[in-house]
């Protein structure tokens, strides 16, 4: 009979443990899913942190500078980072070409200031240029020439382009013994090729800012003297 029926299910010993087994770990079993599920959702948050991390390591630091020179000296003035490297000031290339002249051909008889001439030279030389310069000052020592003599350079005005890569600058060198007596005043024009290479690192930044380098230089004395 139906109640009959319903009384012996009550009654009996295995379902009575089972529904008492459902109602005390049933919501344990439901809550350890539950965290199961919040542990691999921060595992793959994590993985996804990380591997933002190393991308962000992997990527270039360098942040390109925009050099400011001065309008009369022709010479950098301030060095500001920027957000995009855009196309080279033409003041910043006169600038770094007459530097390249006055550090390679000016003698003094301070030997950490001559050291330092040349340390700053060699970081805007590139291609054939750095071994003409190499060259020259292998027959000229600067060091040796300061025992008897100084020389000062003076630039003439701002090196001019002459084609796309290809710039012109005359100068001219007063050579004095250490008494200060004037022994020789010769003028010297040359013509230099310039490439731009931006800074990827600290120390070129540091040394060469604006990525400017001399490949080529052909020099000679001015006609006339």
């Amino acid at each position: 009979m139906p109640g009959k029926e319903k009384t012996n299910i009550a009654l009996s010993p295995f379902l009575n443990a089972r529904q008492e087994w459902l109602e005390q770990f049933g919501s344990v079993a439901k809550n350890a899913a539950h965290w199961r599920m919040f542990a691999l959702l921060l595992v793959v948050l994590l993985l996804l942190s990380v591997s933002g991390n190393i991308y962000q390591g992997l990527q270039n630091k360098i942040v390109p500078y925009i050099v400011a020179v001065d309008k009369v000296a022709g010479r950098a003035a301030a060095i500001s980072r920027a957000d995009a490297a855009g196309e080279t000031p033409r003041r910043l290339i006169q600038a770094n070409i007459a530097e390249v002249i006055h550090n390679w051909r000016t003698v003094t008889p301070d030997l950490e200031l001559q050291q330092g001439l040349i340390n700053k030279l060699s970081a805007y030389l590139a291609g054939s240029a750095r071994g003409t310069v190499k060259s020259w000052l292998e027959e000229n020592n600067p060091f040796t020439r300061a025992e008897k003599s100084i020389v000062s350079v003076e630039i003439k005005g701002l090196p001019l382009p002459v084609s796309a890569d290809s710039w012109r600058v005359e100068w001219t060198e007063t050579v004095r013994n250490h008494a200060g007596i004037t022994q020789s005043v010769t003028a010297y024009e040359a013509t230099v090729s310039v490439a731009i290479t931006p800074p990827v690192t600290d120390a070129q930044i540091i040394a060469n800012p604006g990525g400017v380098f001399v490949t080529g230089i052909s020099f000679s004395k001015l006609l006339g003297q």
